[in-house]
């Protein structure tokens, strides 16, 4: 399948909107439908006897980042305050931060000038500040001033400092669970009402024929207790219950590759104020800053090497990583080859990779960038993830709407999800608060359209850029390294066209 078998979806879109327009005749004019009552006070854990049932306007099922900034968008919204919202998550929304100074999570996200701006700012409306920015530990939220990239096969190398368009940064990193606990203490200080159901598993989630709430979705719970909304949100995740439950087909692949995670550490007196990342011919390996000392890593590569490479000892993965940023291919392709099933090195990895930085600093000492040196891995921070990219045919359908991973996945390598995820949510929130304006019934599919098609498309730009850039500089053929080293060098020498990147890539995606 191509990247362009991804656009069926915005094809199939307008054909099931012609569906809903015929009935737009059920909408009330200018007066907005009542709430309908939820049980529960405002952001308060609900711990209701089984089997109790709840009726409310909106339901968001996942309680991750972007569900929860969802949940404090309407929670904020003078125009949506009378609406009641329930917000499902499986695990534990409360549990403890637990921050230690020095200690890092091996998840991190690079949040561009557009995502800031809607975490400073009150979204989806502008009258009062949703704080949620602010209530990040400065020394948790790094801004990265410059980034470099270039190619392990060719020569192609190109820069991009913020200064260059006037701008203070590129984009912040910041610890996913860092910004998930500042949305959940922002969420318990909404003034608008919103269930919380802490720890609820979804067990099914069906329709109901016969009543007044005919075709409203009903989620059922594990512990018996269901929930009945005007709106149902799956905010659930990349194997969404929700969007099973709508039948909505997710078209994608995966790239038969890892995500290896980890917090390293990194030599001492360098000024950490720029985001690295070298194609290799396995997947491109980053180095996101945390602050002068610490940077997180993301580095893909096939299944059989990462979990190689998550056994190694640490010296070996560090030798490994220095080698990964810096010496030729050649090299690093012998280094992944040393290693056993097991996690055991075959050869001397410092050894072989200082023989390697040595002779490609002697051919050309300025061929490449060069990043910080690690010297370290946080104990406990190696990880890996599967990388796959998805995007479902539809957003939405009558009175359900996905967001964030349950409408898209997207490869690591721009740092492009939670970015989307979140315009996701904004984009949302702001539909049904347009729709409250003018009576419409938040559920109903011409409301949910506009959130559709403003989101749809975007999405599936990035999508495809972010595949195609992946797989332009996953080959290591002669021709194709060349060219593509061509048009990297020719693009850095372009300073109008490498504003005009910056700026796209940190503006709002909305």
């Amino acid at each position: 399948m191509t990247p362009i078998a991804l656009a069926r979806g915005a094809r199939s879109l307008r054909g099931q909107r012609m569906v809903g327009w015929p009935f737009l005749s059920i909408a009330t004019g200018n007066r907005p439908f009542p709430p309908m009552s939820c049980s529960g006070h405002s952001t308060s854990t609900i711990g209701s006897p089984l089997g109790e049932s709840h009726i409310c306007d909106v339901c968001i099922v996942g309680g991750g980042t972007v569900g929860t900034a969802l949940a404090c968008a309407l929670a904020s919204s003078p125009a949506a305050s009378s609406l009641k919202v329930a917000l499902v998550e499986a695990g534990d929304l409360y549990r403890p931060l637990n921050a230690q100074e020095g200690i890092y999570s091996n998840r991190v996200s690079s949040l561009t000038q557009g995502t800031v701006g809607l975490l400073q700012e009150p979204f989806p409306e502008r009258p009062q500040d949703l704080q949620v920015w602010e209530r990040i530990e400065a020394s948790r939220r790094l801004p990265y001033k410059k980034m470099q990239v270039w190619d392990a096969i060719g020569k192609g190398k190109i820069g991009f400092d913020a200064a260059t368009i006037g701008a203070d940064y590129i984009a912040y990193i910041v610890e996913n669970n860092h910004l998930q606990a500042a949305l959940v203490e922002r969420l318990q200080e909404a003034e608008n009402s919103v269930s919380v159901f802490n720890r609820a598993k979804v067990q099914s989630i069906m329709t109901e024929e016969g009543k007044g709430t005919t075709g409203w979705p009903i989620v059922q719970l594990e512990d018996g207790r269901t929930i009945q909304s005007r709106l149902l949100v799956g905010a659930d995740g990349a194997n969404s219950k929700v969007r099973t439950f709508a039948g909505i087909d997710s078209i994608g692949w995966d790239y038969s590759q890892m995500g290896v995670v980890a917090t390293l550490k990194l030599a001492p007196g360098v000024e950490n104020d720029t985001a690295w990342q070298r194609f290799l011919p396995t997947g491109p390996i980053a180095l996101l800053p945390l602050n002068n000392g610490h940077s997180s890593l993301v580095w893909s590569i096939t299944p059989t090497l990462a979990s190689r490479v998550c056994s190694l000892p640490e010296a070996e993965f560090v030798e490994l990583l220095n080698a990964a940023c810096s010496s030729p291919w050649a090299d690093v392709q012998y280094l992944c080859a040393q290693i056993s099933p097991d996690g055991k090195p075959l050869v001397d990895f410092k050894e072989e990779s200082t023989w390697g930085r040595q002779r490609e600093a002697a051919y050309d000492p300025s061929s490449q960038p060069i990043p910080p040196q690690v010297v370290g891995v946080q104990t406990g921070s190696r990880a890996a993830f599967p990388l796959r990219l998805r995007n479902s045919e539809f957003y939405v359908k009558s009175r359900v709407a996905l967001i964030g991973d349950a409408a898209h996945t997207v490869h690591p390598l721009a740092g492009q999800g939670l970015n989307l995820g979140l315009a996701d949510a904004e984009s949302l929130a702001q539909s049904i608060t347009d729709g409250l304006q003018v009576g419409q019934d938040i559920g109903h599919i011409h409301l949910l359209e506009k959130y559709a098609q403003s989101r749809y498309l975007p999405n599936l730009a990035m999508m495809k850029a972010i595949d195609s850039i992946g797989r332009l500089f996953g080959t290591d053929l002669g021709p194709v390294a060349a060219l593509r080293s061509f048009g990297l060098n020719l693009t850095n020498s372009l300073s109008p066209v490498k504003a005009q990147i910056m700026r796209y890539a940190g503006r709002s995606l909305i």
